[in-house]
C-alpha cells in the first residue's frame, strides 16, 4: 500500500494506481478521464481555502486548521476513512490536486495522515 501525490496536470503513470482528486472545486480544463474518483471531503472547506489564498493565514496556520478539520468534521472524517479503505485494498493510490508538486498543498497533509494511520495498522 503506497499513497502518492501528484498534480492533476501531470501525466498518468502506471504506478499511480487509483487516482483520487481531492479538491473542493473542479480544476479548469481537466477531463474526467484524468482521475478515477473525486472526494471533495478530503479538501479544505471553502472558508479555510479562501483565508489561505487571500493571505489571512499562513501555511503553518492552514496546516493546523486543516488537520483539525480532518479530525473533527463529519464530511472530512468520512473521506479519510474512505481513502484508508481504498489504500488497504489497492497497491497504490495517488492523491491529486491542481497545485504543482513542490508547492504547498493540502494533499501533503492528507497523505501524511493516511501514512500515519496505515503504519498503525
Amino acid at each position: 500500500m503506497t499513497v502518492k501525490t501528484k498534480s492533476i496536470y501531470d501525466a498518468k503513470g502506471n504506478e499511480d494506481g487509483l487516482r483520487v482528486l481531492i479538491t473542493r472545486y473542479y480544476p479548469r480544463g481537466v477531463k474526467r478521464e484524468r482521475f478515477d474518483l473525486w472526494m471533495k471531503g478530503a479538501s479544505p472547506t471553502i472558508d479555510l481555502l479562501k483565508a489561505y489564498r487571500k493571505g489571512s493565514i499562513d501555511w503553518s496556520e492552514f496546516r493546523k486548521r486543516f488537520s483539525k478539520q480532518l479530525n473533527t468534521e463529519a464530511e472530512s472524517k468520512y473521506a479519510i476513512k474512505g481513502l484508508l479503505d481504498l489504500a488497504k485494498k489497492r497497491k497504490n493510490i495517488t492523491l491529486l490536486c491542481y497545485e504543482r508538486e513542490g508547492q504547498n498543498c493540502h494533499r501533503q497533509i492528507v497523505k501524511s495522515k493516511l501514512d500515519r494511520s496505515l503504519r498503525r495498522q
